[in-house]
Order: structure tokens, then C-alpha cells, then sequence
């Protein structure tokens, strides 16, 4: 590849929680979690849920689905600790039943940031549930790159940096953007990227992602002003080391 057409950027984007929002997958993934507890629990679990998604807390999670699994005894991080219903979920997301919202212009963003940056999806969920997804959600073109089954937070620290070394561009002109701290955040911290972190439920660290908002949309206008500012470092004729 030569030097000046290499992106100014990468931009790694999570899946779930970052490009669509709602309530409606883990809604249904509680309640297949549900079907495998006691009958007397049923309805107290499915509360609990209830309330983490409307934005009351009562669990130290950092998305609804980590809550789902939590609050039925599973373990921090296991997200898809419950197969069956996970996958039973990711079948329900692909239909219309499934309600699911794509943030307001982040279709138009990810056009305009072609060629200038690197788009990377990178996410935990298998990729039989992330390409009919992105596909449904109209984003499947809108990326150079995938990564499924990706077991974040585990050596993403270093897939980020890799990002940077193929391409031969700074650590800090990978920006990881999504809603886990612990998956998406902390790794690219620890590896000296850029993070912008989306944190509708308030449960993360204060003040500790270069960006952060409750939704996506309060983010993009700043991080198309980042990306201008990578693509400002460019001398003629090639990319500043």
C-alpha cells in the first residue's frame, strides 16, 4: 500500500449497544434466560432486568445483557453464558418483531468516513448474528472489516495496535467507540488509542474516554472533528509517523 493511500485513522466500532439501541433483544434473551430458573423467581428476575434497562440500575453491569446473566447468578463478562436463549435471541433480532433503532446519522457518518479511515466492526457475538444483523440494519457496506467471535476484552490491546502497525499509523489515530467499558474502553486506554465511549446506562467511570455521551448521536460531531484533525496530520505525499 502506498503511503498516501493509507487512511489518516481507524475507527473500531462495537455492535451491540453502539449501532443500534433498544430494549427489545434483551428483553427477549431474559426471558429465555427466565424458562431455565426456578418458577417462583420468574417474575422478580424479569422485573429486575426490567428496571436496569429503564435506566434504574440495581446491578453492576455494564449492559442489559451482562444484567440479563447476572441477575440469574451467571458471572460478570459472560454475556452469552445461557447458549441457547443467546442464540434463540440473535434468530429474534433478525425480524421485524425485533424493534431496533440505528442512531440518527451514523449511516451518513460511516459514508463520509470511507477512504479516510479504516471502518472496523469488532464484536463478541458470533458472525451469525452480526452480518444478517448489520444487513437488516442497512450498515453491512459500511465497513472495511470485520471481526466476530472476537472475545473482547482478551487481547484487544493488541488487535488495536495491529490495527495501527499494518497500516503504519500512531496508536492514537485508533479510536475504539462503543458502550462496554471493560470490553472497549479499558483495552484501548491500555493500548494508547483514542476511545469515545457511549454510556446510556450511566454505570462506567467518569471522565476517563477521550469522549463519552449518553448516545451515539452526541458523538459524532465530535468524532468527525477528530477524524479532520488525523487527516490535518497528513503531510503531502504521505502519512506522519
Amino acid at each position: 500500500m502506498r503511503s498516501s493511500d493509507r487512511p489518516a485513522a481507524v475507527l473500531v466500532w462495537d455492535l451491540d449497544g453502539t449501532l443500534y439501541r433498544g430494549t427489545a433483544a434483551c428483553l427477549h434473551y431474559a426471558r429465555g434466560i427466565a424458562a431455565t430458573l426456578d418458577e417462583g423467581r420468574r417474575d422478580a428476575y424479569l422485573e429486575a432486568v426490567e428496571r436496569f434497562l429503564g435506566g434504574a440500575g440495581g446491578v453492576d453491569a455494564a449492559d442489559g445483557w451482562e444484567a440479563a446473566v447476572i441477575l440469574a447468578g451467571g458471572e460478570p463478562g459472560a454475556s452469552r453464558a445461557f447458549g441457547d436463549a443467546f442464540a434463540r435471541t440473535r434468530a429474534f433480532m433478525l425480524t421485524e418483531a425485533c424493534e431496533l433503532e440505528v442512531p440518527d446519522g451514523l449511516p451518513e457518518f460511516l459514508e463520509r468516513a470511507a477512504g479516510s479511515a479504516r471502518r472496523v466492526l469488532v464484536s463478541n457475538t458470533p458472525a451469525y448474528g452480526v452480518m444478517p444483523l448489520l444487513e437488516r440494519l442497512g450498515l453491512l457496506g459500511s465497513f472495511d472489516e470485520f471481526v466476530c467471535d472476537s472475545a473482547k476484552p482478551n487481547r484487544f490491546s493488541l488487535r488495536l495496535r495491529a490495527l495501527g502497525d499494518v497500516l503504519g499509523l500512531p496508536y492514537r489515530t485508533v479510536l475504539s467507540i462503543g458502550d462496554h467499558f471493560v470490553n472497549d474502553i479499558e483495552p484501548a486506554l491500555a493500548a494508547g488509542c483514542t476511545t469515545a465511549y457511549v454510556d446510556p446506562f450511566g454505570v462506567g467511570p467518569r471522565g476517563q474516554a477521550d469522549l463519552e455521551a449518553p448516545r451515539l448521536e452526541e458523538l459524532l460531531e465530535s468524532i468527525e472533528d477528530w477524524l479532520a484533525a488525523q487527516r490535518a496530520f497528513i503531510p503531502a505525499g504521505g502519512v506522519a509517523g
